[in-house]
């Protein structure tokens, strides 16, 4: 599935990205400044998190209070190689909580559970398009 939008469209973005994953672990890949966090941030006020959202590039993992339980925000551009992720008790999240994974390379051929892949493409300063993929494994 694919949406193009504009910056101010991130609303119906985030709208869109909801009603179409069927799982609660969303990996997103995209170039830097293609506004992954800033979706990310949106994503997050749908799903009614009281914290603030903020990129985990350094904390690598971010927990949100939501009203429906919490909301875990990674970030795996930092990590070199599959054994720091094992290090990090990234899996064992993925029961419990909504997980949003920036820059999932790492893992993404390697993951045995259900998830959505979502690509942002930079189109231009104001425009993005996005693709959503759900694997069902």
């Amino acid at each position: 599935m694919e949406l193009s939008y504009g910056l101010k469209d991130i609303k119906e973005a985030s709208d869109f990205i909801l009603k179409n994953i069927k799982n609660k672990i969303l990996l997103i890949c995209g170039e830097v400044g293609s506004g992954k966090t800033t979706l990310v941030k949106q994503i997050c006020e749908k799903l009614e998190v009281t914290d603030n959202v903020s990129s985990p590039t350094y904390t690598l993992i971010n927990e949100y209070n939501s009203h429906n339980g919490l909301v875990i925000h990674m970030d795996l551009y930092r990590i070199e190689n599959k054994e720091d992720v094992n290090g990090l008790g990234l899996f064992e999240y993925f029961d419990k909580h909504f997980v949003i994974i920036e820059w999932p390379e790492i893992i993404i051929n390697d993951l045995d559970c259900n998830h959505s892949i979502l690509k942002i493409e930079y189109l231009n300063k104001d425009k993005r398009k996005i693709n959503l993929t759900n694997i069902t494994i």
